[in-house]
């Protein structure tokens, strides 16, 4: 982590001080200081993932998937092949 890094990690401490994990999540998604776009496709890779861990086929699981996280097929199926470019 760079010195950088570090000054922009204590603003964000700053703003969530005395706040549970769960508040001070959604502060800083409220502040715009967490990227939604990056969380969401973290969630859509997982809930993928889990899916197939259980048994489910790849492209059943990106339905499942689209059909909990309320997107489409096609977001989830992007977001799950572009994982490794971002």
């Amino acid at each position: 982590m760079t010195r950088h890094d570090e000054i922009l990690a204590e603003t964000a401490l700053r703003e969530v001080r005395g706040l549970t994990a769960r508040q001070a999540v959604l502060r800083l998604f409220e502040l715009g200081l967490v990227s939604r776009r990056g969380c969401e496709q973290r969630a859509i890779c997982d809930e993928v993932e889990r899916l197939e861990r259980q048994g489910m086929a790849r492209c059943e699981a990106f339905e499942a998937a689209a059909q909990k996280l309320c997107c489409s097929y096609e977001k989830v199926r992007g977001a799950f092949y572009n994982k490794t470019k971002n």
